[in-house]
């Protein structure tokens, strides 16, 4: 506990660095081909930990204790006097464009963060889970829909849904809109069909706890019913199970995952019943009595129950046909990326308009508590996923930035074109105003934020 603790700890301030460094680089980078002057680039807030001047504008930059932010400090006549030579390098002297253009730089660098990111991902080869069900909940939305055990999801709205994550941000973009969902699943033989989820009453269950599968009634499969190492004394021994076998069909009943066969087993002890494998290349039929035990696990008011088992492991193969890479060219790796990170903007912005409407809850906010947690588990999977982790959080710090929002940079874009338009300065009281008004809102929606993840934190606790 206390190490994961630990990680999602480091993790979230590698993160949050690492993405507000990219996003203030921006900025700076901007200023500087603008020929704007730069007097600081911070990391942070609160005292600094480490300060070094460079360059020939002596830019000073700053390591700060909290990693929860960051800014670029130009030269700019509204915080202080500068110099008669040093005018033209001021941001209130520069053409309106180019000062957008430093504005937006920060977002637009965060953007491309993504791009870039998913760039390697894709080319360097992401491992996937693909969309195979394990199992599907009796009368369950997903098996009213018509969806078995055993399906493969390959498209949704005939968009193709190689992997579960693309699968589940599909349905996640269409309950936006409509809570009846299109699906083109597949049978383990090859047969297509197009199926209609409907997910009415739970689009704001799904936006807010992110759980598709329990909202749908499915699970997904985590592995295939292959046979590793047997008991030869046991009842699959003895009914002659033989290391790789899949089971097919247990009792006429079909067994698509691992966990069905094993939930199959338990609910059975003591019947025997007609099992079909599949054998290098052929079916073979096995008749197998199934063993009883007693399982303190499965106790109920009489005293512990019997369960079936049928002492067979799971093969440690059973899992990777479950998996797809994907792997692309340079070129093709580059457009994904852009294509990716651009519906996942697409998909931040409906739902952002969607929680203003009502339409989804506040609840979806995640402040630095729930950040952390993300982090810390893409973390401890592999590279890829916290990668894509920071890939996210990247496109959803750019479009903080872009809100409407003053001491935002969308807030600052509004207000530089209303001055454009105006032919003359915002007044310094009603930029005041305007700026403690955009702090508030800043601050009330970190406090929704945090409450999530305080609520989320008893709630998982409880």
């Amino acid at each position: 506990m206390f190490l994961d603790t630990l990680i999602a700890v480091g993790a979230f301030v590698l993160a949050i660095s690492l993405l507000v460094a990219v996003h203030e680089w921006g900025h700076y980078i901007a200023a500087r081909a603008s020929g704007i002057k730069v007097l600081e680039y911070s990391i942070g807030f609160g005292p600094a930990l480490w300060r070094r001047k460079a360059g020939r504008d002596a830019t000073e930059y700053q390591l700060r204790a909290l990693p929860i932010g960051g800014f670029v400090r130009l030269l700019d006549e509204r915080e202080g006097p500068v110099a008669e030579g040093e005018l033209r390098r001021s941001f209130t002297r520069q053409p309106y464009w180019q000062r957008i253009f430093v504005l937006a730089a920060g977002p637009g660098m965060n953007f491309l963060f993504a791009i870039v990111a998913y760039w390697l991902i894709f080319m360097t080869g992401a491992q996937s889970i693909a969309p195979f069900v394990g199992a599907v909940e009796p009368d369950g939305l997903a098996d009213r829909a018509g969806l078995h055990a055993g399906d493969r999801i390959v498209a949704v709205e005939g968009r193709e849904t190689p992997t579960w994550q693309a699968t589940v941000m599909a349905v996640v973009g269409e309950i936006l809109g409509d809570a009846s969902v299109e699906i083109t699943a597949e049978s383990g033989e090859g047969a297509r069909r197009n199926l209609v989820l409907n997910l009415e009453g739970q689009s704001k269950a799904i936006l807010e706890n992110g759980d598709l599968f329990t909202a749908a009634g499915l699970r997904p499969m985590a592995a295939l019913p292959v046979a590793g190492a047997i008991d030869p004394n046991g009842p699959a021994g003895r009914a002659g199970f033989v290391a790789g076998d899949q089971v097919l069909e247990a009792g006429g009943e079909r067994i698509s995952s691992w966990r069905q066969w094993v939930d199959y087993v338990r609910a059975r002890p003591g019947q025997a019943v007609s099992v079909t494998v599949w054998r290098d290349g052929y079916e073979q039929r096995l008749y197998l009595e199934i063993g009883s035990r007693q399982d303190t696990a499965a106790e109920n008011a009489a005293g512990p129950a019997a369960v079936g088992f049928v002492g067979v492991e799971r093969s440690p193969d059973a899992s990777s046909p479950l998996f797809v890479t994907q792997r692309f060219g340079p070129w093709d790796a580059l457009l994904r990326g852009v294509a990716e990170t651009g519906r996942i903007t697409g998909l931040t912005f409906r739902v952002l308009g969607n929680m203003f409407t009502g339409d989804v809850s506040l609840r979806t906010l995640n402040g630095p508590v729930g950040i952390a947690r993300y982090a810390g588990e893409a973390a401890q999977v592999s590279w890829v996923a916290f990668a894509t982790f920071l890939a996210l959080v990247s496109v959803s710090l750019g479009i903080l930035n872009l809100l409407p929002i003053p001491i935002l940079d969308g807030g600052q874009i509004v207000g530089q074109t209303i001055e454009r338009l105006r032919g003359r300065p915002i007044a310094e009281r009603t930029q005041l105003l305007a700026q403690r008004v955009g702090l508030g809102v800043v601050l009330a929606i970190m406090f929704v934020a945090l409450f999530n993840d305080v609520s989320g934190l008893f709630g998982a606790g409880g």
